[in-house]
């Protein structure tokens, strides 16, 4: 019988070594990673608004750039102080109402009390989390303006950080991601908007209580494909129970119709191309998205498996092409 060694050179363990920890550092630092691709997500989106600045009211990159990023600041300003104080309203008369029921009896408020004074949920621990949370949001903001500022900017990212022998796929799979990117980024942006005024608009009309807060609500979830008009809708069906079965009904069928509406007229209308990912593959992605970064992970999951999708296309096209 034969015997087979196998020897493995200090070299190889070193590098075997070295791609672990390369590993682990990438997702301890997973929060920081969907960040900065989150940048390039904003920065891709941004790109066609910035062109049409620059070519079409002669206005220099820069000065475009700028204009952007001030604008969305003054609408964040306005967003806070016009539309936060209705949201807060809403609140305390959801609060209230919940305290009215006997709910708030049975002792939550209370275990909710002391497990934020505990060591888990210590208030040091929520200001920590606040200040995480605000720098990370900061980072994505500064790092998404100077990938604007200049031409090419985010393929000159890449290709600093980028290992020359993958330079070139790595510029081949982000040019035919940019599109993609950019209009999923856009489209998203626009629907949640517009789906955000008719949630609002067909629930005040139906009588539906917490209606704007519902919109809101609505308006975020419209970032999630496919499972966040269903969580809204559900949340909408929800408060709409608190008053009768019959609204409940009601708000089903207008939610029935809004999506209807929004799939076969605002998306066509919106965008002439989607990121092509298959409604299964979406789902999947976004699961993934949720349990390795949370609520951002969710937001780049999309954009993440269509990426995904170019690197797999280009590899099966290299390899076709070796094989013949």
């Amino acid at each position: 019988m034969e015997t087979k060694t196998i020897d493995v050179s200090w070299g190889a363990l070193w590098k075997i070594l070295a791609f672990t920890v390369f590993v682990v550092v990438l997702y301890a630092g997973r929060q920081i990673l969907l960040g900065l691709f989150l940048a390039i997500i904003i920065s891709s989106g941004l790109e066609g608004i910035v062109d049409v600045l620059e070519s079409r009211l002669k206005l220099p990159r820069s000065v475009g750039v700028i204009l952007i990023f001030l604008a969305a600041l003054i609408a964040f300003i306005l967003f806070i102080y016009t539309f936060v104080p209705f949201v807060l309203v809403e609140l305390n008369t959801v609060f209230a109402g919940i305290n009215r029921s006997g709910i708030g009896s049975l002792g939550s408020w209370g275990a909710i009390s002391s497990q934020f004074l505990s060591g888990q949920s210590s208030p040091l621990s929520v200001f920590s989390n606040f200040i995480g949370s605000f720098g990370l949001a900061l980072a994505v903001i500064v790092s998404s303006f100077y990938l604007s500022l200049g031409h090419d900017g985010v393929e000159r990212f890449l290709k600093v950080v980028t290992p020359p022998d993958y330079e070139e796929a790595t510029m081949r799979i982000y040019a035919r991601s940019k599109q993609l990117i950019s209009s999923w980024f856009r489209m998203q942006l626009l629907l949640s908007v517009i789906m955000g005024f008719i949630v609002w608009g067909g629930l005040a009309a139906l009588g539906v209580k917490y209606a704007f807060l519902i919109a809101v609500i609505a308006a975020c979830f419209e970032l999630v494909p496919f499972l966040g008009p269903i969580m809204s809708g559900a949340v909408a069906i929800a408060a709409a129970l608190i008053t009768s079965t019959t609204l409940a009904v009601y708000t089903l069928i207008f939610f029935l119709i809004a999506q209807q509406f929004e799939s076969h007229i605002l998306v066509p209308l919106l965008s002439r191309r989607s990121v092509g990912l298959h409604p299964v593959i979406v789902i999947v992605a976004l699961l993934i998205g949720a349990e390795l970064g949370g609520v951002l992970g969710i937001i780049v999951s999309v954009p993440t498996a269509a990426v995904f999708q170019e690197v797999v296309q280009d590899w099966s096209t290299k390899r076709r092409l070796h094989a013949s």
